[in-house]
């Protein structure tokens, strides 16, 4: 039997289409969530998978949730990265500095640590294991306003991915990095129905990602098939190619 998947972020938007994807695709997973929430609950007793929560910024519960998750398995075959966390809309220069602190530990330090601890169950997997790290079409170019912090904060994490990328082949450590369109999300929630439909309005097919888009690339890319493209950043969005 395959070794499971952990899916971070799964009681999110994306994160939890992923999850349903590779569970529909035969894949066994485990879910985290940054709470114990209704969400999260609800997707593990859907996919009859384990679940687990905590703030992975923080080393003492990293350590936690990796305790839990050797008692579940000794070894994983895969990790997908879909942490998030809501932020204000806000100009660039109105925004506190913490914000900005706030969405690098979301995002590049909780990869960071999660990295550094589970690495060990990755390298125990005979196969090897394939990493996916959701980041944004916008670190590609074209970025929109009032978004800094999150934008930067994925920035700084798929450049991480990349040079983590290089560095793991060896070990037959494969990451790959998705860079999603915009999807309305509860990162979202805050911003006016009319904005959302006027940029949706201004893509070619004038309409936004959805989530099952991207888990179904995501479901293709922990497959061998995918392995070549190991260090790439692939943009899955119906907007326009950057």
């Amino acid at each position: 039997m395959q070794n499971p998947v952990l899916v971070i972020g799964a009681s999110g938007t994306i994160g939890s289409a992923v999850a349903t994807k590779l569970v529909k695709d035969g894949s066994s997973v485990i879910l985290h969530g940054g709470s114990d929430s209704p969400r999260l609950k609800k997707l593990a007793d859907k996919l009859a998978a384990p679940a687990i929560f905590g703030d992975l910024s923080k080393d003492d519960i990293v350590l936690k949730c990796t305790d839990k998750i050797q008692a579940l398995t000794p070894k994983l075959s895969g990790l997908v990265f879909a942490a998030a966390s809501p932020f204000p809309h806000k100009l660039a220069l109105r925004t506190g500095w913490e914000v900005f602190q706030q969405q690098m530990e979301c995002q590049l330090k909780s990869f960071h640590l999660v990295m550094q601890y589970l690495k060990n169950s990755f390298l125990s997997s005979e196969d090897g294991a394939r990493v996916i790290v959701l980041s944004t079409e916008y670190v590609l170019g074209a970025p929109p306003i009032k978004i800094a912090p999150y934008l930067a904060a994925k920035a700084a994490l798929t450049t991480y991915a990349k040079v983590l990328s290089q560095e793991l082949l060896a070990s037959n450590i494969r990451i790959q990095i998705l860079a999603p369109g915009l999807i309305k999300s509860a990162l979202t929630d805050d911003m006016p129905d009319e904005y959302l439909q006027q940029l949706a309005e201004n893509m070619p097919e004038k309409r936004l990602t959805n989530p099952e888009e991207v888990a179904h690339i995501c479901g293709f890319m922990m497959r061998p098939e995918a392995d070549p493209l190991y260090g790439t950043t692939i943009q899955v969005s119906r907007g326009p190619r950057r």
